[in-house]
Parts: structure tokens; C-alpha cells; sequence
């Protein structure tokens, strides 16, 4: 009978852990990202969000006499200190020009490469892909 309460116990183990992996899976899907594009805008720091499960950078880009709010989306906290970044890498207020992956569909986000500061000097470390399991690439910004 332990046996059998053993086996049973297992299997279930088995099973919520099978089920558990394909949230995380789908979490990290690239999908809504034009990962063949890069993009880049210049703008000034509305908000930044240093936080799990990521980041967020919010950046004001002015023009036409009209403003739009940029979403880029960062890796976890714990990854961007390992690439050179600080919770006071970036202010509200900062000036920066942010190279993305655009989104598919045009909104005005997404996944960002790299940020300069006003000085031109990358924030971090450069080269690395934004998120652990990102496609990556050399490609230069299209604009």
C-alpha cells in the first residue's frame, strides 16, 4: 500500500511540474517582437521600472508638435546587474537614445538592444541580447 502511495504521490509531482513548465515557456516568447528590425528613438525619460519579473523603460519621443510614450521592455533585474546596469542607470528626466526590436503590430514598444545617455556612451554592457533566450543579432538600426 506504501508502494502505491508512493507511486500515485510521484505522478502527481510529475504532473504539476510538466504543467508548471509551459507557463514559463510562453512567458518568454518573442512573438509580438519584429526580431529581423531593429529601431531606434531619441526621447526623455518618463518612467523606469526596475523590477521583476523585468524591467520597464518608458521613454517621451516629441515630434510634430505631438508626443509619444515608448514601452521598452527589459530583462529581470538580477540579469541587467550582470550586464552593467544599476537601479539608477537611468532617471526620469534623462535624455537617452534607445535602439528595439519593434513591435509587430506598430505600437510604439518594445524590446529594447541597447540605451546611449546624452553623452552617446552606451548604458551597461553592449552586446549582449536584452533577455536571456533572445534571438540576437548584429543588425543596425533601420530608423
Amino acid at each position: 500500500m506504501r508502494k502505491l502511495h508512493s507511486i500515485l504521490a510521484a505522478s502527481c509531482l510529475a504532473g504539476v511540474l510538466a504543467i508548471s513548465a509551459v507557463p514559463a515557456t510562453a512567458h518568454h516568447s518573442f512573438g509580438h517582437y519584429n526580431m529581423t528590425k531593429v529601431s531606434e528613438i531619441e526621447g526623455v525619460v518618463s518612467k523606469w521600472e526596475w523590477g521583476n519579473p523585468h524591467c520597464w523603460l518608458f521613454v517621451d519621443v516629441a515630434a510634430g508638435g505631438k508626443t509619444t510614450t515608448y514601452g521598452f521592455e527589459l530583462s529581470s533585474p538580477g540579469e541587467l546587474l550582470r550586464r552593467g546596469w544599476k537601479r539608477t542607470s537611468v532617471k526620469v528626466g534623462d535624455k537617452l537614445k534607445v535602439s528595439f526590436r519593434p513591435m509587430r503590430d506598430g505600437t510604439p514598444a518594445g524590446l529594447m538592444t541597447n540605451a546611449r545617455d546624452a553623452s552617446g556612451a552606451i548604458i551597461g554592457r553592449a552586446g549582449a541580447p536584452p533577455m536571456p533566450g533572445a534571438p540576437g543579432s548584429n543588425l543596425q538600426p533601420t530608423g
